[in-house]
């Protein structure tokens, strides 16, 4: 058995699907960022990227749902979530959000298809946008509150930084997944933007999980098996190597080639897994840790 098998109740497809939804919530905001893009960056807007956005949201949290259904002890039951509504069920919170989410992405695509890539007009309003825009946060944020609900036995979910960590990771694995389908859509000026964003969003991923681990009451025991135990190949590997060091070195240099930008896409989706799959379960290990 898997060392991490025993921090029930959230396990492998829990993780997964963290991973599934940011990537949901990251992808719908790049495809409105160039669907709303205006003077000389128009000229690197494509409505096949937009599609592509979309289409790769879509995808990725319905295959995150289907997840959690099988992961409920009565999956059987799962439907009533959408029948009966309890204000204090984080799970009748998520479907409804979800389903809301899902349905302005395939409305989106329904009028985006009244379009080629060639027309200047935007088929899609101020007010559906704001809707996309709101929802994808929504899809991004609330996760983390859902693990902050037991933040206090468990003080590595502080859903007040849980948030920003969880939303900033969605967004850049998100926009990599989009570029890795895409990138030969995207122009050089878009492809610089992004780099330099890279650089800034590696950045204060270190600053906000580093606040994490210092402002909570992550005991001393907690943080040696985050660092040096349990989870620390997860860490020092998955979080700091693959998701940090290895792109942040590859962005660091100009122009740099198509099969690095692959890379450094590939880097930061395998690090956004790895830092939730610490999160997840080293937050969960942190009950028994409580106190020094």
């Amino acid at each position: 058995m898997n060392s991490f098998d025993i921090f029930t109740p959230f396990g492998w497809p829990i993780v997964i699907y963290l991973t599934l939804a940011g990537l949901a919530c990251g992808a719908t905001l790049c495809g409105v960022f160039f669907l709303r893009s205006k003077g000389k960056a128009r000229e690197g807007r494509s409505y096949t990227i937009v599609k592509a956005s979309l289409y790769l949201a879509i995808t990725a949290i319905l295959i995150g749902i289907l997840l959690l259904v099988f992961d409920l002890k009565s999956s059987d039951r799962f439907y009533l979530n959408f029948l009966e509504f309890n204000p204090a069920s984080a799970i009748a919170w998520g479907t409804r959000i979800i389903t809301l989410f899902v349905m302005l992405c395939v409305l989106s695509l329904v009028l985006l298809s009244t379009v080629n890539d060639k027309d200047k007009s935007n088929p899609i309003g101020p007010v559906l946008t704001g809707f996309l825009v709101f929802f994808a946060f929504a899809i991004g944020i609330y996760p983390a509150l859902v693990l902050g609900q037991a933040a206090i036995a468990r003080p590595l979910w502080e859903p007040f930084l849980l948030m920003p960590i969880f939303l900033l990771l969605g967004l850049h694995s998100g926009v990599a997944l989009v570029q890795l389908f895409t990138l030969n859509k995207w122009t050089d000026k878009s492809i610089e933007q992004i780099r330099k964003l890279d650089l800034f969003a590696i950045g204060l991923q270190v600053v906000l999980f580093a606040l994490l681990v210092i402002t909570t009451t992550f005991s001393s025991v907690g943080k040696g098996q985050l660092f040096f135990g349990e989870f620390a190949l997860w860490f020092w590997v998955g979080v700091v190597f693959i998701g940090w060091a290895l792109p942040f070195i590859i962005s660091s240099s100009s122009s740099p080639s198509k099969k690095r930008i692959i890379l450094t896409q590939l880097c930061f989706i395998c690090g956004a897994f790895a830092l939730r799959t610490v999160i997840v379960f080293s937050g969960q290990g942190t009950q028994a840790f409580v106190g020094t």
